[in-house]
């Protein structure tokens, strides 16, 4: 039965369970099967038809026959109970409902090559090569508000953890922000023209520019995080970057297809970890637990990387064959799919698999789903034992052969005969039976080794660490490390031939990439493993520590030490009120240009050649002149008068003729000239004072103060 007849037969059989639930009063929901809460929705195009499987058994557990299907690829978009189906040949959308498992509606957002994108309860539809975003009702498929327009074409979209739509806009270099109908600032992370690609990372939004090789993290106001990514991916060139369009980690994979180049991103270190990866036409690699998974769509198999391990495990089998693969991760699950054929697959987050029967009834399915196959390529990883075997080999041929082989091959006569008649281990202790080694020539070895296999560089802050899988075969001796820059320090200096397989390189600077090949040494020489991908011995600064700001007269000093995970070749960028440099040298900044009596506020920023972070460090400093203690001065031939401000002006207070007393000084101002009539020294200066005998200004003439400068240390200017 086909599976459009099969489909039938089951509306028929669904109709006289509605009826028989309405008879019963049981309601229409007790005829239909549950779905899964853990699973995905798979596409199959060449059924026109869409099924639901369990995400921890792989049973399909619900169908939908979409039967204006022609035949073209499919894509699924879902989030929550909201599931759209988009022909992509036409742009004709149609509307699961999850409960009744039907079309529940239709509609056309545009020609084919359109976009939608779901997340937060929000739905966009996006046409790349027009430049419009239209807002969608996820349960109606109608449109809602007018679109925007931008530049064309557009990246791949995505919806952020709150509900905003990032656009990439290449030909501007910016990433836009929409809100329903409204389009929302532009944020820069590139030049004009830089290929651009959008990854949704913890509900996050993460640009990745391969014309830059730059990786950034974005908030709501700008870049929070920047990345500098290996200089390989700049060879990626305008076909740009594989990325997946939602990561559920906070290490993020991105792969240079045609170099080869594995990237793994930690958005919260900026830690960087990258490796080699051979295969065909390779998709956008997606992360789980700690494997990352590559479609080969040239061969029909998951390439695997274990992230803890450092290595590769065996390729997981989808199809073994050619074909075009979809792979997304949904709910902590990897899922599979070929959507021309019955093959899917479910991986779990401990890399055990179910395979999917696309084809299989949903409803009364009984048979358990079929594991996944073996590959039969494994790679390699355990260390040479093939010199052992031989040597266990030699003694036990002798006690098999016929006595009197044994003296034709030794050419002894009587000992020899009379030694063969006793067990092998004789032969051991007598000298006459070392000749035996003539079967098996070991001086050196007969096989050659592989070479090391997969190289793994990761970075950190001052140093880098590789970690490889050991040669397959030969008699390996040791493994050595190439490439580490001068001066660095390589521990250990030889790793032995039974590992553990890794070396960690302290030094080095922050400005330059190092690329290293690992040697297997062996009695007639040493072989070299590929090369790596490049690292630094650095990672993104994060937030200055011990930042301080310490006022002065119209100033500040400010000081700091470097951020924790990052010491040498850190630059930093302050911002905040007065004069001072943007990008200071070293570790201290001063700040010039203020005025006195306000508090005021600055940040800090650090970067280097590995990337930037927006974590700032604050500093906070009060510029309140501090008080000191002085007398007056002066005043044996007549009172003192105290003026209301700084000139000889109203008086606000009175020191008696020859008294002199001990006042606090506030600060010092310029203000009127005075020339004292006694003495008949004059001045501009004014100190403001509080005494017992009023509070208000004394000119400086009248008063015990330092001179020889404005302000006069330790006093300050008092505005």
């Amino acid at each position: 039965m086909g599976r459009r007849a099969a489909g039938i037969v089951a509306g028929v059989l669904t109709a006289a369970l509605v009826g028989v639930g309405l008879f019963l009063d049981t309601g229409v929901s007790s005829a239909r099967p549950k779905l899964a809460d853990v699973g995905a929705w798979l596409a199959s195009a060449l059924n026109g038809e869409v099924v639901h499987a369990n995400g921890l058994s792989g049973q399909v557990d619900g169908r939908v026959d979409l039967a204006s299907a022609g035949g073209q690829a499919l894509t699924v978009v879902q989030d929550g109970a909201n599931v759209l189906v988009v022909d992509e040949s036409t742009g004709k959308v149609s509307r699961i409902d999850p409960t009744q498992l039907e079309v529940a509606q239709t509609g056309t957002i545009g020609a084919g090559g359109m976009q939608i994108v779901m997340g937060a309860g929000k739905a966009y539809g996006i046409d790349p090569r027009g430049g419009t975003v239209q807002q969608l009702d996820p349960l109606t498929v109608d449109t809602v508000g007018a679109p925007i327009t931008l530049k064309p074409p557009l990246g791949q979209a995505g919806i952020d953890r709150s509900g905003t739509l990032w656009v990439p806009v290449p030909e501007e270099g910016t990433l836009v922000q929409v809100a329903g109908a409204q389009k929302g600032k532009a944020v820069t992370v590139g030049e004009p023209g830089d290929p651009l690609t959008l990854t949704i990372a913890n509900g996050v939004p993460l640009v990745t520019n391969s014309a830059a090789a730059t990786a950034m993290v974005i908030g709501a106001t700008g870049t929070r995080l920047q990345v500098s990514l290996p200089s390989t991916v700049t060879e990626a060139g305008r076909a740009g970057l594989r990325v997946p369009a939602v990561a559920e980690s906070q290490v993020v994979p991105i792969l240079a297809p045609e170099q080869g180049a594995l990237v793994l991103v930690d958005t919260g270190s900026g830690a960087l970890t990258t490796v080699s990866v051979k295969g065909g036409k390779l998709g956008a690699p997606q992360a789980l637990g700690r494997r990352v998974y590559i479609a080969d769509e040239s061969t029909g198999k998951l390439i695997v990387y274990d992230t803890v391990a450092k290595r590769f495990e065996p390729d997981k089998v989808v199809t073994g064959k050619a074909g075009p693969l979809e792979v997304f991760v949904k709910d902590g699950l990897l899922w599979v799919n070929d959507q021309f054929s019955e093959t899917a697959l479910v991986i779990e987050q401990d890399g055990r698999g179910h395979r999917v029967g696309k084809y299989d009834e949903a409803l009364g399915q009984k048979d358990t789903p079929t594991p996944l196959p073996v590959p039969s390529s494994v790679p390699t990883v355990v260390p040479p034992t093939t010199v052992p075997t031989r040597t266990t080999k030699q003694p036990t041929r002798q006690p098999t052969s016929v006595p009197t082989s044994v003296p034709t091959r030794t050419r002894t006569a009587a000992p020899t005969v009379t030694v063969t008649a006793t067990p092998t281990r004789t032969a051991a202790q007598t000298p006459t039976a070392t000749p035996t080694p003539t079967q098996t020539p070991t001086p050196t070895p007969t096989v050659t080794p592989d070479p090391p296999g997969t190289v793994t560089a990761n970075s950190g802050p001052g140093w880098m660490e590789i970690v490889f899988t050991p040669s397959g075969k030969g008699d390996v001796t040791g493994y050595t490390l190439k490439g580490a820059p001068g001066g660095a320090d390589v521990s250990p200096g030889r790793v032995r031939a039974d590992g553990p397989f890794q070396f960690r390189v302290t030094g080095g600077s922050c400005g330059q990439e190092y690329t290293f090949r690992v040697a297997a040494q062996y009695a007639g020489g040493e072989v070299e493993s590929a090369p790596s991908i490049p690292v630094r011995p650095c990672v993104a600064p994060g937030r200055p520590s011990g930042f301080t700001a310490k006022g002065k007269n119209h100033g500040a000093d400010l000081t700091w030490s470097p951020p924790e995970n990052a010491k040498d070749g850190v630059t930093y960028l302050l911002d905040g009120p007065g004069t001072h440099p943007a990008t200071p040298d070293g570790t201290s900044a001063e700040v010039t240009g203020l005025k006195n009596g306000q508090s005021y506020t600055w940040t800090l920023r650090a970067k280097n050649e590995a990337g930037e972070s927006q974590d700032r460090a604050e500093a906070t400093a009060e510029l309140r002149p501090p008080s000191a203690q002085f007398s007056n001065a002066h005043n044996d031939h007549r009172d003192t008068l105290i003026r209301s401000g700084p000139s000889a002006g109203a008086e606000a207070g009175r020191i008696p003729k020859g008294t002199y007393v001990t006042m606090t000084v506030l600060c010092q101002q310029k203000g009127a000239g005075f020339t004292d009539t006694d003495t008949g020294m004059s001045s501009d200066v004014w100190n403001k004072v509080e005494s017992s005998h009023g509070n208000g200004w004394l000119n400086d003439v009248l008063m015990d103060t330092p001179k020889g400068g404005f302000p006069a240390a330790p006093l300050w200017e008092c505005e």
